[in-house]
């Protein structure tokens, strides 16, 4: 026969419960083992109280003038307990020779042993007093030069029935009162803790069933959560981060879709119909030119939102000489078709970078197309790289100041631009250097503009 196999449960709530259920389980095994050793151990129990009378009477003994013991000071001590139970209990005061001195009598003797003599130190033994066994224990007692010993003796069946009529019963009833109170403070503890470390964590589950696509900026509170959530809910809110920037970026690029493939397929449409009127000219030029125009803006719109996703990117070692030798081939044809020279220089320390090699590629070959765009006939394009950085400078007009800030910016376009782009270039750079750490800056060279792309700190 197989049994199930017990499974932790998944509930928080039941899981503290249960540990709460062992907790109490634990409290009440330690109490019934306490009480068992204290069962165990009655004996030394009676031993030490029948000690503590022994001291206490040889604390009260009253002596004569000549230093003997002579009776109890019964203001202090209550005497009935060993003069009014009989044989049950016994007193008597010894010298060093193991005679009795109080109470004096004939029949009065020591006790001791079965079989041995008198012992004259402190310890507790059994005997037997006037035909009963009894428990005795031997106490010295100084006294102005002289020892003397307390003997006190407690008959074993009235030690049996006090541990029958009394402590037995004493010991159940208290172990009872144990176990429940326990339930009692683990039931109440657990409620209010269970409250108060659930109140926090269903606060942050409402607030995560109300976040919608229209409330993507709403976070989840980590005040008031037990240290153990803190990790859950702070990963739960860095999601959150990247799904609303995903969803930004979503929502730009329809928007920019929107924006830049409105006008193209209007001038599209208006060419077809004026190719459809038999009477009006057909011009086939014009509408090659503006297909193509839409698809390269379609082409750098794909560009611009694989640019903002970093999940599209795979960092790697790449060579730095071939990287740029190859921009250089594929930007060349341009360059020869404006009549600008390029100039690329990699310095020898520069061997690799650590970067998604075809994100450096778009970024360079932007970078050097808008520097080739803006240089004059004949002008020189200067690309100089290292270990750290990177430098595109043109010989154009430059970039006037107040236009700076906004060069990075989707869709802008300057005023003395001469290409029919939609403005997604440098925008699209931008955004490469950001999902790789890297710093991409702008400034006037005189003549011309400069590039700069430098390259996070190694740690």
């Amino acid at each position: 026969m197989r049994f199930a196999k017990l499974r932790w449960p998944r509930s928080l709530g039941s899981r503290l419960l249960a540990t709460y259920v062992a907790g109490i389980l634990v409290c009440i095994l330690v109490i019934v083992v306490v009480s068992a050793a204290a069962l165990l151990l009655r004996g030394d129990t009676w031993n030490e109280g029948i000690s503590t009378h022994a001291r206490l009477i040889g604390r009260q003994l009253q002596f004569d003038a000549a230093g003997r013991p002579v009776g109890l000071n019964e203001s202090e001590l209550q005497t009935w307990l060993y003069s009014g139970m009989g044989k049950e209990t016994s007193v008597r005061v010894l010298d060093v020779a193991g005679n009795v001195v109080m109470p004096a009598g004939p029949g009065a003797l020591a006790l001791h042993k079965e079989g041995k003599a008198f012992e004259p130190r402190d310890h507790a033994f059994d005997s037997v007093a006037d035909g009963l066994p009894v428990r005795v224990v031997t106490h010295r007692v100084d006294h102005e030069g002289q020892r003397w010993y307390v003997q006190v003796a407690v008959s074993q069946r009235l030690i049996e029935l006090m541990d029958r009529s009394v402590g037995l019963p004493a010991l159940g009833q208290g172990i009872l009162v144990a176990c429940l109170a326990s339930v009692l403070v683990f039931a109440v503890a657990m409620h209010f803790t269970l409250g108060r470390m659930l109140r926090p964590l269903r606060a942050a589950s409402e607030s995560a069933a109300r976040i919608t696509p229209r409330t993507l900026d709403a976070r989840l509170s980590v005040q008031g959560l037990p240290s153990e959530m803190l990790p859950l809910i702070e990963a739960f809110n860095r999601a959150l981060d990247r799904l609303q920037t995903g969803y930004i970026a979503q929502q730009d690029f329809l928007a920019a879709a929107a924006h830049e493939l409105k006008t193209p397929l209007s001038l599209i449409r208006g060419q077809v119909e004026l190719g459809g009127d038999s009477d009006a000219a057909f011009d086939r030029d014009a509408l090659i030119r503006d297909v193509d125009q839409m698809a390269r803006h379609v082409s750098q719109l794909l560009h611009l939102a694989e640019a903002t996703e970093l999940c599209n990117y795979e960092i790697r070692r790449v060579g730095a000489a071939a990287l740029v030798d190859e921009v250089g081939d594929y930007i060349g044809r341009l360059a020869v078709r404006r009549e600008v020279h390029l100039d690329l220089r990699v310095a020898p320390d520069a061997t690799c970078w650590q970067a998604d090699r075809g994100a450096l590629f778009t970024l360079l070959k932007n970078l050097l197309e808008n520097a080739i765009q803006h240089s004059p006939p004949h002008g020189v394009v200067r690309l100089a790289a290292d270990a750290r950085r990177i430098s595109i400078r043109d010989e154009g007009a430059g970039i006037p100041a107040r236009d700076l800030p906004m060069i990075f910016d989707r869709f802008w376009r300057g005023a003395g631009r001469r290409d029919e782009g939609a403005g997604l270039g440098l925008a699209i750079c931008q955004e490469i250097a950001l999902a790789h750490g890297w710093r991409l800056t702008a400034h006037a060279a005189s003549p011309g503009t400069e590039f700069v792309l430098a390259f996070a700190p190694e740690r």
